[in-house]
């Protein structure tokens, strides 16, 4: 099931193979978002401007976290491709829509 984030016409997206990234950070009180992205995850939730914000702070921890750790190499490659729609969201101050199939 593939997860998809839209802001406006521009769009980012989590496959169902990378979901492995929410088992890295589930009930880690460091993540406090990203625990609330994957808790809304089949709610099709609404990702408002500073919850985006507060999203791309937890995914660059995260993917220190994770930088020498090579069995990770999909995960860095998720968190490369949705980050710049979170950051834009926050810099324009506007809400991302997210669907799950």
């Amino acid at each position: 099931m593939a997860f998809d984030l839209y802001l406006g016409n521009e769009k980012a997206y989590i496959d169902i193979h990378e979901e492995v990234l929410f088992s890295l950070i589930n009930e880690n009180d460091s993540y406090p978002n990203l625990n609330w992205l994957w808790e809304n995850y089949y709610e099709n939730p609404l990702i408002h401007s500073v919850r985006a914000n507060d999203i791309v702070h937890e995914l660059i921890n995260l993917r220190n976290e994770i930088s020498n750790k090579n069995q990770y190499k999909q995960v860095k490659t998720t968190i490369d491709r949705i980050m710049p729609l979170l950051s834009k969201a926050y810099k324009e101050k506007k809400q991302i829509e997210c669907a799950s199939d």
